[in-house]
């Protein structure tokens, strides 16, 4: 059997990709990124899946239809794959779901757990392992999780996003409450407002306090990580040492904790698997310094994420920031325009880049000097640059000043932070 995968260079699709080849498959792939997308490619394929990012009228999709192949979305597929293991941990959430599946693929490692990622840690998009433990992210957009049928469900935050399927939050946090329910074993934020809907039934909790089945307390910044003592129902566990800096990072550790708990591990076996992660892929990842200033990259692209990374910052000393962001999505910038330019207001300089469009035709009004305007409107200085090159040269004029410069966005500003960097 030959399968087709369309749009095989995201980082889903990557892993999805091996997986059908360890099961005996032959596959095949196209994607914008590499020769484009026409129907030549899928001639002899038995079975097409495709990625989110793919228009219904895709030449190869048209070519499927055409032809009566097998055609699955991304997530149905996934779902299929899901339910091949005997045991699955799938992590929800509209931050850290990235990085909280990484952490569990370290904790799981020594049993060689096939592990699937939306992101990179440590070069890979997962790990093709056994078949006992499967542990996946599982991306809301579109309903796409409720192709999941996991042991172990996690959600770690609800919050409006995706505003261009999701009418408001009602809405999706009734797509989060149907996923958690999914499962048998239920882990929920404890704390989380948005999340009180899924706090029904039987289910497991974590947060930052006590008052949760899991928690954390005596958290402390340390060079370059974290650490706190881990708590179940108020009883001490241990101390974890985490080598990524923020209290976000800990809350998603703690998450990780009560879902490998529930799965049987022992917390000598999670403390080792979380004091090896190291940081997922443009996660706060530090690039180098330039002039007088440290440098990362970080995927942020939601006012939640950006106001948490640059409280990170600093938490962690830096007394002067600057932030190089690329907004993503037209849909998502203006109905989040407001709480963008507050989160962004916590830095002390503003570079803005144009509007990532990604799957998205650009809307009348909406654009990076829009953001500008608001934040303006609030007191403070913003400039927009319509190329990296120009944004790189405010940036490095700015390493005089800022103590650290980050690039963040869910589209191409890694591309500027590389090149600002000289990589």
């Amino acid at each position: 059997m030959r399968i087709h995968f369309i749009g095989c260079e995201g980082a889903s699709m990557k892993v999805l990709r091996k997986l059908a080849e360890k099961s005996g498959a032959q596959t095949s792939g196209s994607d914008s990124a590499l020769y484009g997308h026409d129907e030549k490619f899928v001639s002899g394929a038995d079975a097409v899946v495709y990625s989110s990012a793919i228009s219904q009228n895709n030449p190869e999709l048209a070519y499927a239809r055409e032809h009566g192949l097998q055609i699955m979305s991304r997530a149905e597929y996934l779902g299929q794959i899901c339910s091949e293991y005997a045991y699955s941990i799938a992590v929800a959430g509209s931050h850290g779901k990235t990085t909280t599946t990484a952490m569990l693929g370290c904790i799981f490692a020594p049993y060689n757990a096939t592990v699937h990622l939306g992101g990179e840690y440590g070069g890979e998009c997962g790990h093709v392992g056994g078949k006992r433990f499967f542990i996946t992210e599982a991306c809301e957009y579109r309903r796409n999780f409720l192709h999941l049928l996991p042991k172990i469900s996690v959600v770690l935050n609800v919050e409006l996003d995706h505003t261009d399927y999701y009418r408001d939050l009602a809405d999706i946090t009734s797509a989060f409450e149907v996923f958690s329910k999914s499962a048998p074993i239920r882990i929920v934020s404890g704390t989380d407002e948005a999340s009180a809907p899924l706090r029904k039934g039987k289910y497991i909790t974590f947060g930052l306090g006590d008052e949760c089945d899991f928690g954390a307390k005596n958290i402390a910044p340390e060079r370059g990580g974290i650490s706190f003592e881990a708590t179940r129902s108020g009883r001490v566990l241990g101390e974890i040492h985490l080598k990524v800096m923020g209290r976000h990072n800990v809350l998603n550790a703690v998450a990780a904790i009560a879902a490998s708990v529930a799965a049987g591990l022992s917390f000598s076996e999670i403390k080792r698997g979380l004091e090896s992660f190291t940081g997922v892929n443009r996660r706060l990842e530090f690039l180098g310094t330039f002039g007088g200033s440290d440098v990362f990259s970080d995927y942020a692209h939601h006012p939640h994420e950006i106001r948490s990374m640059l409280e990170c910052l600093r938490e962690s000393g830096y007394s002067s920031i600057a932030v190089a962001f690329e907004p993503h999505t037209y849909s998502r910038t203006v109905s989040l325009l407001n709480e963008f330019a507050e989160s962004l207001m916590l830095a002390d300089y503003i570079l803005l880049a144009d509007v990532y469009a990604a799957r998205e035709e650009p809307l009348k009004g909406v654009s990076s000097q829009l953001l500008c305007r608001s934040i303006l409107n609030c007191g403070r200085t913003a400039r927009c640059y319509s190329t990296f090159f120009e944004l790189n040269e405010a940036a490095a004029a700015l390493s005089r000043k800022a103590s650290v410069i980050v690039f963040c966005g869910a589209g191409t500003i890694d591309v500027a932070a590389r090149m600002f960097m000289g990589s």
